[in-house]
């Protein structure tokens, strides 16, 4: 557990620090810290619930050409992340290379987030608890698909629609999923009154979600929303209601966000969406808990930047700890007590076996 404790601990204490980094040392501070975390979570050994399941699923590649490995379904299915472990299998060192590829993209997008934010230690802390600890180092694919997910999304709060988009399809490329954000920038990016432009988007969408994903919608179908029993997220309505709790500080403080911000819009979206999931996580818990990741990025750039709405000074260090504690507790309770924390226990590192 300590590597976990420390992953959220140096940027808690850094955050808190009165002490001020000034020069090029806030980059390099920022460097250190982001390498770290790319080796931590590339070089994992045997750590996450998914570990065996994606060597067994991805080891025929090892003995194929690349022309044949291309018309395989795993590899068809992602195709961005079955190419990269095509690579590693046959010329590199398999899984590992592989995961320190798609962690280099989930953390260049986190830190993007993270630096952009008025508090971007805090910013920081907040995802490592699960965003970090639980999703990139479990769920790879979906896990790269949210890094550029987070890339885009700063292109997005910019007005740089196209970018987002372009963001959102290469994380298509290693979880078909992502294509969830690509309705929730339209949306943002366009006026609700602009019936048409709705109208000819949600008819391209679904033509477009349809033709990627029919046999993965089938496949997800069963198991998520048939086979409850055979596949449930006992966490799901924790992990979403996490999302909630953001999206009703943001609706709290909506106003004095307009003041600040012009991107309020986007993280209404967010918020509304999150709120209708709570209810459907009682139904078909892994299916939300799995769609509600590409919300997660919501908790981190709300709640580093509500500090900066509070006027009372008293009252924005009481925001500070709080959020600080909570995310302690969230921590402290998934090592300690979650059902599939054993995955991830104890932390282990190709670099020290």
């Amino acid at each position: 557990m300590t590597t976990y404790w420390l992953m959220f601990l140096v940027p808690m204490f850094a955050g808190l620090s009165p002490w001020v980094a000034k020069g090029a040392l806030p980059k390099l501070q920022w460097f250190l810290y982001g390498a770290l975390l790319i080796l931590i979570i590339g070089l994992r050994h045997e750590v996450g619930g998914d570990w065996s399941n994606y060597i067994e699923n991805y080891a025929g590649l090892e003995s194929l050409s690349f022309s044949n490995a291309l018309q395989q379904p795993m590899v068809v299915q992602d195709l961005g992340y079955g190419v990269v472990y095509w690579f590693s299998l046959n010329y590199l060192n398999g899984i590992y290379a592989t995961n320190l590829v798609c962690a280099a993209i989930f953390v260049a997008g986190l830190l993007r987030v993270c630096k952009n934010m008025p508090l971007p230690w805090l910013a920081l802390a907040v995802s490592i608890p699960y965003l970090v600890i639980v999703v990139a180092t479990g769920y790879t694919r979906q896990a790269a698909a949210i890094g550029f997910i987070m890339w885009g999304l700063i292109d997005l709060m910019n007005g740089k629609q196209v970018k987002f988009y372009a963001m959102v399809m290469l994380g298509v490329l290693f979880h078909k999923t992502a294509l969830f954000m690509l309705p929730i920038g339209f949306l943002y990016a366009n006026s609700l009154g602009n019936l048409k432009n709705i109208f000819l988007f949600t008819l391209f969408f679904v033509l477009a979600f349809f033709a990627f994903l029919a046999e993965h919608i089938a496949r997800l179908t069963y198991y998520y929303v048939q086979d409850t029993q055979g596949m449930e997220s006992s966490g799901a309505v924790i992990r979403v209601a996490m999302n909630v709790a953001s999206s009703l500080v943001f609706l709290y403080f909506r106003k004095r966000w307009a003041e600040r911000y012009s991107d309020g819009g986007l993280w209404m979206i967010f918020s509304v969406t999150s709120i209708i999931m709570l209810p459907l996580a009682f139904v078909s818990s892994t299916f939300v808990d799995r769609m509600a990741l590409y919300l997660l990025p919501m908790q981190v750039v709300i709640l580093s930047r509500i500090p900066i709405l509070i006027k009372s000074t008293y009252n924005r260090t009481l925001f500070i700890m709080s959020v600080l504690f909570l995310y302690i507790g969230v921590l402290f309770v998934w090592l300690n007590f979650g059902q599939f924390s054993s995955h991830w226990l104890p932390y282990q590192n190709i670099l020290f076996k």
